[in-house]
């Protein structure tokens, strides 16, 4: 896990590597364990590096193959480099070190660009093919590595983070203000190209962007999604069998490492059951828990933590986030670069802080709420594919017993919501794209309400089940995305690296494939998993219905001591100057948050959204870039 950096020259000048150590030194907090830069003609290259596998300074990078034809900065880890290496050295290539890095290097001389199709990981690397004059820049299938770039006629520069294109650009901190709007009413971010940043683009997920010394730039997918229909029948059984075998291989592969590992312990079942597989697999050795545990009723998690805690042998760290967030909330934003679309980031913040100098690896739970359909706005989607079997006895009796489950975890008016809206999906009309949780249009100036589109496409391709749909909307569009985003730079602000279990590319592709009716059984969420870890969780934690996420009191930390500071935020006259929001639309909203007539999450969006303004289009983040050796504000 590092951060990576670098140049290519389309104007026949050579390449500064001052320019590109500039660019790595911004993301020294990716890598705190090394420093290096590569110059050759058009092309510089530069890494900072935290060592996760193979300390040694033979694993330094940029790293070159045997004839130096080929320099790679990489970042991330490709899990099955072990399985790799053998038929690589069968081709006579010759390794010097003992990482995985060298794995890309060699697998591209032997396949080229489909290298990628063989790894199993993370990544986002820059390789420079001296022989072809050409940069090659891949993403993992899914996304959980960032890679940015920019290009003009004159130069193409990229990076693991916006900030260190910024720092010799700072020109490119314009926002896209349309691209804010469709944020802030939906919390969507990053699921294409495109970023917050006008002129700054990302290279997306599953995708690899070959760009030549004379500018010509060509992007190539690589990996698919398969389809729902594509699936053969499989029964509930098999489905939680194959789950079971493939997340044990998961957490397996993911296990490889020179340095110590925890996991984030949430409570619930998914972090829960990698515990689980790791007691397993590691045969009685200690593991590193930690958790955010809230002192506020309502909140807490604290009995669901302490089951699984006393339930293996864990070693337990806890941590209770302050109040006192507004101080913290810069920071945050400074290395997200990006407005928040909620506030459960901030307690895996403070998981990352508290695991700090203690591992240097956290294995997450993310990403199964959305492949298996954890939440419990997917009941929407479950009840209309249920809704559209009803006519037979068998799918009547189906969806009554669904409903009666749905009723043990929400309320009856919230029931009869969820059922309204399956009953809309089956009739055709569209799924709202959120204006969520209180959001409304006319928070904004005219001009950016226009911009919006207020509904997403429910519509199903053959055979796909409304909650399939859905699931693979928000594995690729609406959720994963923004979860692997906050995850990275949460992370990798206290030199950490988060590996996570649920998103390896073979699970995804099995769950994607089952049909939506085993991924919600009868209103039973994640069936598959529960039966999957029934017998091998603690029953308060394998049956639990009732799970929060990241939950967070955020509500009254604002209406006790934060509400005068947003208000003095959200309506100085910089931020009227913007013209971003109705003013007098924003007071008012103000009014009736305090007044609990308002959920918090618009007002959050639009507080994060004029701290992070303030950091990057208005320079208040410029003294971080000048001093060359300062990480962190």
């Amino acid at each position: 896990m590092c951060g990576i950096a670098g140049i290519l020259r389309f104007d026949g000048a050579n390449a500064d590597p001052a320019q590109a150590r500039l660019m790595a030194r911004v993301l020294a907090h990716r890598g705190p364990d090394g420093e290096g830069v590569h110059a050759s003609g058009p092309a510089a290259l530069a890494h900072r590096r935290l060592a996760i596998i193979d300390l040694s300074d033979k694993a330094a990078q940029p790293m070159f193959n045997e004839d130096g034809a080929l320099w790679l900065v990489f970042n991330g880890e490709i899990y099955n480099y072990v399985e790799l290496r053998p038929s690589l050295r069968a081709r006579h290539h010759r390794f010097v070190s003992d990482t995985d890095s060298e794995v890309i290097l060699h697998q591209y001389e032997e396949d080229g660009l489909d290298c990628t199709r063989r790894f199993n990981g993370m990544w986002a690397f820059g390789l420079w093919d001296s022989r072809r004059q050409e940069l090659i820049l891949s993403r993992d299938r899914l996304g959980e590595k960032p890679l940015y770039y920019f290009a003009d006629s004159s130069e193409l520069l990229f990076a693991s983070e916006i900030k260190a294109l910024l720092a010799l650009r700072p020109d490119l901190a314009e926002p896209d203000l349309p691209e804010l709007a469709r944020f802030l009413a939906t919390g969507w971010m990053e699921t294409g190209s495109e970023t917050f940043f006008r002129r700054i683009r990302q290279v997306p997920p599953g995708h690899t962007l070959t760009v030549s010394a004379s500018g010509r730039m060509a992007l190539d997918r690589y990996w698919e999604l398969p389809r729902e229909e594509e699936y053969g029948p499989v029964s509930p059984r098999q489905a939680a069998d194959t789950i079971r075998e493939l997340l044990e291989d998961s957490v397996r592969l993911r296990l490889r490492s020179d340095v110590p590992i925890g996991t984030c312990l949430s409570g619930g079942l998914d972090s829960s059951s990698v515990v689980d597989i790791e007691s397993r697999l590691l045969q009685g050795r200690a593991i590193h828990t930690f958790s955010s545990i809230f002192e506020v009723n309502g909140f807490s998690e604290k009995r669901f933590i302490e089951a699984v805690n006393s339930a293996y042998h864990t070693v337990a760290h806890r941590t209770t986030p302050s109040s006192d967030f507004q101080e913290i909330l810069p920071r945050i934003l400074w290395h997200q670069e990006a407005p928040l679309a909620g506030p459960g980031i901030y307690p895996q913040w403070c998981v990352m802080a508290l695991a700090r100098g203690k591992v240097k690896v956290l294995f997450d739970g993310l990403g199964a709420e959305e492949l298996l359909g954890g939440y419990f706005y997917y009941y929407s989607e479950h009840l209309a594919d249920l809704w559209a079997h009803a006519r037979t006895p068998a799918g009547a009796s189906a969806l009554v017993e669904a409903f009666g489950r749905i009723l043990r975890r929400v309320p009856l008016r919230e029931a009869a919501r969820l059922l309204r809206d399956g009953v809309r999906r089956v009739r055709g009309e569209p799924r709202p794209a959120g204006f969520q949780a209180g959001w409304h249009a006319d928070y904004l100036v005219p001009d950016l309400a226009d911009s919006l589109n207020e509904n997403i496409d429910a519509s199903c391709g053959r055979k796909e089940s409304f909650l399939g749909k859905v699931l693979r909307d928000d594995l690729t569009r609406t959720s994963v995305p923004k979860l692997l985003h906050y995850a990275d730079r949460n992370s990798m602000a206290h030199g950490l690296e988060a590996r996570i279990p649920f998103l390896d590319y073979r699970l995804v592709e099995f769950c994607l494939k089952l049909p939506g009716r085993l991924r919600i059984e009868t209103g039973t969420t994640k069936a598959p998993l529960r039966r999957a870890m029934r017998g091998f969780l603690p029953p308060i934690i394998a049956e639990r219905i009732d799970k929060k996420g990241f939950p967070e009191p955020l509500e009254c930390w604002l209406k006790d001591g934060g509400h005068d500071w947003v208000r003095g935020l959200l309506l100085s006259e910089r931020t009227r100057s913007r013209g971003i929001f109705r003013m007098d639309r924003l007071g008012k909203a103000l009014d009736e948050h305090r007044a609990g007539l308002l959920r918090t999450l618009p007002l959050y969006r639009a507080l994060t959204l004029e701290i992070w303004l303030r950091l990057f289009q208005d320079g208040e983040g410029a003294p971080l870039f000048a001093d060359r050796n300062l990480a962190a504000p």
